[in-house]
């Protein structure tokens, strides 16, 4: 099959803006303002694909990949096809390049995203709504398209020159350091065509203000008056009343703003205060914004780290309809408030009016899981340019001169307003902020500031006012959770309709005289409450204490260095990393200064050093870039700290006092902030369990509502009195709808939970423990989670001269002392000596590792290869002067390699007694003079080295096979090269190879100078480096009893394809003869399919390009294979080019790899993400194990997420284990279908509960008569809750069966038993009531006496719903194939037997007696006694039985779920 490929996107030229009149300028000083920018969920994958050919590794952390929506923007910038405006293309970055086949800007929304579940606003609101995103020029609807940043450098060859250009014409055309001018901006949405409206020329508005604003450079210290226009300080009272009577002011005091309350009080000012505090309200918002007409009544945001869409709707309080609503509180007893407390959009309805968002006084904000919130609208005095608070989205046009449009960087203008007053509200600890110019509500996540890339301003750092500003804006740098106060969780547990309706019954029951009863109730309704107070306010405690942090910092203020608490750093701030007080990163920053290591497990779940460098001009450019396209490049990672990440150590360079950093973003903001976000607001589940267990409820609801409405009936013909009658009728209700029910939804969870976390397995989501019980796929990452952590080293190969035949690989050399059997390494004496030599120096010097306390510290790759080496490593090295030949490269008397050149030495280890080499030869030490760190897209690192003596330098290279082998002069590749590589690969190892060359100069200065680009050309090959990755001893095992139980299997990994099927096949989950493999073909003939499936042992053997199905190339034909038994292995590359518009695709042909598909390799973070989705649409319940490292997003995105690290970056995942191994994904599967089938169990047994308690009161009603106070106690309390919890306690099942329990509660196949065991309660109550009334000592029941229940009805229909209650939860608790046997739950098996003991003895018992005083019985013979015994044991074998015989008539004949029946439709196929 041909997939088609669509034209290039043709970008819309930009609209010239509309000149606007000039505001009141902002005379502040050169700013280094910012705010806090992208949250972590904005940088796009730099690749999750393995350096050197396989092993994890990214300069980016990965959860900052994992927090957002599964979308590469950076190089499609595609259009919100509801976007107003067209976005210009940016100059192409360093890995930016066009994607594979690219997609139309017309097209139509990706299916992953369909904002279905909105109930306050519609679809059509939502799709044709203005929006905005936390990231800018993208949106909700936006295609999954482009390619990952690596694979455009890989495929398209874009050097490192392209970013440098593309900086340097960043500067030219904006002048930032010297113009201080932005240019002229495109707008994104409305602001790209929305003109000023000049509300003076056509409406009578009156006196317009200007806002002219104070300068931030005369105040060290600001108060709320000087925030206050200049023009309002001159307004007398007389003009105040004036604009009152214009305006409607009556509601003043609803309208007051909350910051009025907040701002304090300043000595001399509170008259100033109370008078201007009236223009913060919205009546005076044409005023203030007289060119900006404010239209829009609604929006829609998407808040793309949590992949969520909002709708948001501004309103203001109806004076008259909010006194009426309070009003029907009041004279409802509180009813009304209920009702709007649990359904708050009537509330909305009742007294809002919709008004433009800009004169909002609280918004309504719905996302697309139908979560409704209302919140206040903040204003507050801000009186300084939008470009202070809001980021312009787009680059300086360089087609305007900088003096087209005088647009300073802080200055307010036609094109920058000033913003008198700051219109705020928060959501989800987002702070949204109203722009004028595009009348929506926006985040300031994205704001820069162009002067930071003039790090001579940077470094200055702010004045008293610019942090002021700064703090108003955008808050302190702090990630405090609000934690409910004991009195807010009370209020909200009280008012729960759980709890109501418990206050409801016991209510009821107290009037009605059940007083112990209603008492018991009651205590145990309020030890519940507290129970859940407390548990609410521990799991906040433990949040909020993760997620809070606080230090001291030493900081740069008005030139002066002083110390301040970490909560005040504002963006822009200068600080002092190599303090001691900071151990922990207070916020997201870029280092300026010296070089540090700090380790970032919290955000990647890998505990590997990362090493940070001092921004140069450059990176701040690039900075600047990166913000604005919201990725953060590998470039910049190298100088970025994030928030929260641990110092390890910071050096301090020669020369400087300290260790210096920007912050660039603080708070929610920053990385740490993301994470913590994600915790606290998970996404919520729609498991149908839970769906149908409220339908059920509604549906027993109508039950109750039926039988009050028979019971009233009844009481009439009876002539009960009123009262009696009422309250027995609603007693119904309670019955029907037992309080307890939706308790028991979580008795078996809580069980479960409890054993998981003996087991070392902790959940943080609940719910999703029932839902692991229906997992059909699991997906797992490999390394690390199928494999060990750790590689360790087989051997090394050396490409030795071969004579005029060129090159040839030696043999695998498992020992070090075989690769350079010498003792000083200036002992050559053949071509193949040098050649060892120098392979021998590649792996001695070309690696990344630090030295930090004595003790090495690195990618574990790195660590491996060095230690093969037996060398010792250390930095700063005293011990040895390092001495040249050379005398021309320095001008003092100190050698540059002395003071700062050289940072890291090797030389042998004196204490290896293995070690061969002389310790004390100059030449057996080798400085490392340069490093150029590993870079994701170039997937390889390079060193420039030199001995001690020799006037020599080396440069040194290693990286994956197919990259160096691009990059080395191809006579010196060994002719076996690919031969070797896919034997090593094949059989699941990882190969590193090496390369090197001598410099052509040999100064100092030339090594430093040298470029990068240079120094990694041309090179000689020297060697493979072989490591091997062994299976966890539980991966095989686990796996087995995962296809054991029909539970499919896949891997999905970044590691190379060759390698993913090698240990696929290890570890048996490739169980398939014939594994397929994908190629592109990046130049089709005309018929020729794009993509071409292989045999990975057998090119010859392909899938037919339209069915999928095998066939083999012969003699000019195509001859079709019966032989169906093979699975496919799917690259990134090609996942991306299939499913990125999957409008032009066969969905069958896409269904047909989803279903066939066993390994997923090469694939990025956002790609494993969109598996996860992609397999979700076919109705799998997916579940993802990984170890954190680059799995955060699958992990969030699959239906049971288990991660295998403690990093708090994990705790994304729904599970988290302390046994880091897959087999504890057997023992979620088991605990959730154990919990499962439990939950199921306990609502099905509360239903009969229920139903038995309402058939034998329907009976007694029938008679007048009711059930007594303690015997309505000794059911509910002595009966029911300890059988209902010790039913709970029953363990998993060992085995995993191949069904899975059913999670569907409302289906014929549940439904038609259940009733059917219903009638069976009613007959086998109904005959003995009937026989009953015929004995000679029959005792007729009072009409009406609920102090005198005393009858011969009561006491037998007593007797036996005992027996019924206490049988039926013997038949529903069901043993394997998902819960041991109920014989192994000894407190199941003793509380049914003491159960049992007491109905008999009741029946034994003296009526006369207390007991039986006390429980109203009557007395009855001993031969009825007999009949009853017998006619329950009769119950029992009929409801064990018939029921289920039942169910095996009502088995779906088609199943509900997408994959099974495309799998039917298979098989069909096959038979035909």
């Amino acid at each position: 099959m041909d997939i088609p490929s669509s034209n290039q996107i043709q970008h819309g030229q930009r609209s010239e803006r509309n000149r606007r009149m000039p505001r009141a300028s902002f005379s502040s000083t050169a700013t280094t303002s910012t705010a806090a920018t992208l949250t972590s969920a904005m940088v796009l994958d730099q690749n999750n694909s393995e350096p050197y050919a396989g092993a994890t590794f990214e300069a980016v952390p990965s959860s900052i990949v994992s927090f957002h929506h599964p979308h590469s923007f950076q190089s499609s910038n595609l259009p919100s096809p509801h976007s107003s405006g067209n976005l210009e293309q940016r100059g192409r970055r360093l890995t930016e390049s066009e994607p594979l086949v690219l997609s139309s800007a017309e097209q139509s929304r990706s299916s992953s995203r369909n904002p279905s579940h909105f109930r306050f606003f519609t679809q059509e609101q939502i799709s044709n709504a203005e929006g905005a995103s936390t990231l800018e020029n993208t949106d909700y609807d936006m295609a999954w398209d482009a390619t990952p940043a690596y694979e455009q450098d890989r495929i398209y060859g874009t050097g490192l020159s392209s970013r440098r250009s593309s900086i340097r014409s960043f500067s030219r055309a904006s002048s930032l350091s010297n113009a201080k001018s932005y240019g002229s901006f495109s707008k994104r949405g409305r602001s790209g065509s929305r003109a000023p409206q000049r509300l003076g020329e056509n409406s009578d508005t009156g006196f317009v203000y200007h806002s002219a604003t104070h300068s931030s450079s005369s105040l060290s210290r600001y108060t709320t008056r000087e925030r206050i226009p200049i023009e309002l300080e001159s307004q007398t009272d007389e003009i105040l009343e004036d604009e009152s009577s214009t305006h409607s002011l009556e509601s003043s005091d609803s309208r007051r703003s909350a910051s009025e309350n907040n701002r304090g009080s300043f000595s001399g000012h509170d008259d100033v205060h109370n008078q201007h505090s009236e223009y913060l309200k919205p009546d005076y918002h044409e005023k203030f914004y007289p060119q900006y007409a404010p239209n829009l009544h609604y929006q829609r945001f998407y808040i793309a780290e949590e992949d969520l869409v909002i709708g948001i709707a501004a309103y203001q309080t109806s004076k008259f309809w909010y006194i009426i609503y309070n009003l029907c509180c009041f004279l409802t007893f509180g009813l009304v408030y209920l009702l709007t407390r649990w359904l708050p959009h009537l509330k909305v309805k009742l007294y809002g009016v919709k008004v433009p968002l800009a004169k909002a006084e609280w918004v309504v904000i719905e996302n697309e899981f139908g979560e409704f919130v209302i919140q206040p609208i903040d204003r507050q005095w801000y009186n300084r340019p939008l470009s202070t608070v809001l980021p312009f989205e787009n680059y300086p046009n360089p087609s305007y001169e900088p003096n087209d449009i005088n647009l300073s960087h802080h200055h307010a203008n036609e094109i920058n307003p000033n913003v008198p007053i700051l219109i705020t509200f928060e959501y989800r600890y987002i702070k949204f902020i109203y722009s004028p110019l595009d009348d929506l509500f926006k985040t300031n996540n994205n704001w820069i500031d162009p002067d930071w890339v003039d790090l001579s301003t940077v470094s200055n750092g702010l004045t008293k006012g610019v942090q002021e500003d700064r703090e108003l804006a955008f808050g302190k740098n702090q990630i405090n959770l609000r934690m409910k106060t004991t009195s807010e969780i009370l209020f909200n547990e009280v008012l729960h309709p759980f709890y109501v309706f418990q206050v409801f019954s016991i209510i009821l029951w107290g009037i009605d005289e059940y007083y112990y009863y209603a008492a018991c109730i009651f205590l145990i309704s309020v030890l519940s409450i507290f129970d859940s107070l407390n548990e609410q306010k521990k799991v906040s405690r433990n949040l909020a204490e993760m997620s809070h942090f606080h230090c001291d910092v030493r900081v740069l203020r008005d030139k002066f260095w002083t110390t301040i608490s970490s909560s005040e750093l504002v963006p822009g701030d200068i600080y002092e990393v190599s303090d001691p007080n900071i151990t922990i990163l207070p916020c997201d920053s870029i280092l300026l200064s010296s070089d540090c290591i700090v380790n970032e497990s919290m955000l990647t779940g890998e505990s590997v050093p990362v090493s940070k460098f001092p921004a140069t001009e450059e990176t701040m450019y690039q900075l600047c870039d990166d913000f604005q396209s919201t990725q953060i490049s590998s470039f910049v990672s190298k100088s970025f700290l994030y928030n929260g990440t641990n110092i390890i150590r910071a050096r301090i360079a020669p020369g400087q006092t300290a260790a210096l950093a920007m912050v660039v973003r603080t708070g929610f903001s920053t990385t740490k902030g993301s994470l913590v976000r994600s915790m606290v607001f998970p996404k919520p589940t729609g498991f149908k369990f839970y769906r149908d267990s409220f339908k059920y409820i509604g549906f027993m609801s109508l039950i109750a509502i039926f039988g009050f409405c028979v019971s009233c009936v009844q009481f009439i013909k009876l002539g009960l009195d009123k009262k009696t009658m009422i309250l027995r009728a609603l007693d119904i209700i309670t019955i029907v709808v037992p309080p307890a029910l939706p308790a028991t939804l979580t008795i078996g969870t809580n069980f479960a939970l409890s054993r998981l976390k003996e087991k070392g397995i902790f959940c943080i989501s609940p719910t999703r423990l029932n839902i692991s019980g229906k997992i059909d796929v699991m997906c797992f990452d490999k390394t690390g989670t199928l494999t060990e952590d750790g590689l360790d080293v087989l051997g090394v190969q050396i490409s030795e001269p071969n004579g005029v035949r060129g090159q040839k690989f030696g043999e695998l050399l498992s020992d070090i002392r075989q690769v350079f059997p010498k003792f000083s390494l200036n002992d050559c004496s053949s071509p193949l000596d040098f050649k060892s030599r120098n392979f021998f120096m590649s792996l001695l010097t070309c690696h990344s590792l630090r030295s930090v306390d004595g003790n090495l510290l690195g990618d574990p790759l790195d660590f491996k290869m060095f230690q093969f080496t037996g060398w010792s490593f250390e930095e700063d090295f005293q011990k040895r002067a390092f001495h040249s030949l050379y005398e021309g490269r320095h001008e003092d008397d100190v050698f540059p390699e002395n003071s700062e050149i050289i940072p890291a030495v090797v030389h042998p280890d004196s204490n290896n007694r293995e070690n061969t080499f002389t310790d004390n030869d100059p030449h057996n030490f080798l400085g490392v003079v340069r490093s150029f760190e590993f870079l994701s897209e170039l997937r390889r690192m390079s060193v420039i080295v030199k001995t001690n003596n020799d006037d020599v330098y080396w440069s040194f290279t290693k990286g994956a096979p197919e990259v160096i082998s691009e990059i080395c002069n191809k006579s010196t590749l060994p002719a076996d090269f690919e031969e070797v590589l896919r034997c090593y690969t094949h059989n699941g190892y990882r190969v590193i190879a090496c390369a090197g060359k001598t410099l052509p100069k040999r100064t100092w200065l030339y090594s430093q100078k040298v470029s990068r680009e240079e120094v990694e050309s041309n090179l000689e090959f020297l060697g493979f480096i072989i490591f091997q990755n062994k299976l966890k001893k539980e991966t095989s095992e686990t796996l087995k009893s995962l296809q054991d139980a029909n539970i499919r299997t896949i891997m999905c990994t970044g590691d190379n394809i060759l390698t993913a099927i090698s240990v696929g096949r290890e570890a048996g989950l490739i169980q398939c003869s014939r594994v397929y493999v994908p190629s592109i073909n990046d130049t089709p003939l005309h018929g020729e399919p794009v993509i071409v499936w292989r045999d990975v042992n057998e090119p010859d053997k392909i899938l037919d390009t339209k069915t999928l199905k095998p066939v083999k190339l012969g003699n000019n034909s195509v001859e079709s294979l019966r032989e169906c038994n093979y699975t496919l292995a799917v690259s990134g590359d090609v996942f991306r080019l299939l499913f990125r518009d999957e409008n032009e695709i066969p969905e069958e042909y896409l269904n047909e790899i989803l279903l066939n598909s066993s390994i997923y390799a090469r694939m990025s973070p956002d790609e494993k993400h969109e598996l996860m989705i992609q397999l979700q649409k076919l109705d799998y319940t997916v579940g993802f194990c990984g170890d954190g490292a680059n799995d955060c997003g699958a992990l969030k995105a699959a239906d049971v997420g288990i991660s295998l690290s403690e990093a708090e970056a994990s705790v994304a995942a729904p599970f988290t284990s302390k046994i880091f191994n897959i087999s504890c994904v057997l023992d979620v599967i088991r605990e959730g279908r154990a919990a499962l089938v439990t939950s199921f169990a306990c609502f099905q047994y509360m239903s009969l509960y229920s139903a038995i308690q309402f058939i034998t009161i329907t009976i007694l009603y029938s008679r007048g008569s009711n059930l007594g106070d303690f015997q309505f106690l000794y059911i509910d309390l002595l009966l029911i809750v300890p059988i209902a919890i010790c039913m709970s306690w029953s363990k998993s099942y060992e085995k995993i069966d191949k069904k899975r329990p059913s999670a569907n509660l409302v289906s014929p196949k549940i439904l038609v038993p259940l009733l059917i065991s219903v009638f069976l309660v009613f007959l086998f109550q109904f005959i003995p009531w009937i026989i009953v009334q015929k004995m000679s000592w029959y005792i007729k029941p009072i009409v009406g006496g609920d102090d005198a229940v005393q009858s011969s009805d009561n006491t037998v229909l007593f007797f036996v719903s005992n027996f019924q209650y206490i049988l039926t939860a013997i038949v529903l608790s069901v043993g394997p194939p998902y819960r041991e046997p109920m014989s192994k739950n000894f407190e199941f098996i003793v509380d049914i037997t003491v159960s049992i003991g007491a109905s008999l003895l009741l029946m034994t018992l003296d009526t006369e007696s207390y007991l039986g005083k006390m429980l109203q019985l009557t007395p009855i013979s001993n031969s009825f006694t007999m009949f009853i015994i017998v006619w329950v044991i009769l119950n029992y074998y009929a409801q064990l039985y018939i029921p289920p015989s039942i169910k095996g008539w009502l088995k779906k004949k088609k199943s509900s779920k997408k994959y099974k029946l495309l799998i039917q439709e298979e098989m069909k196929l096959k038979e035909v």
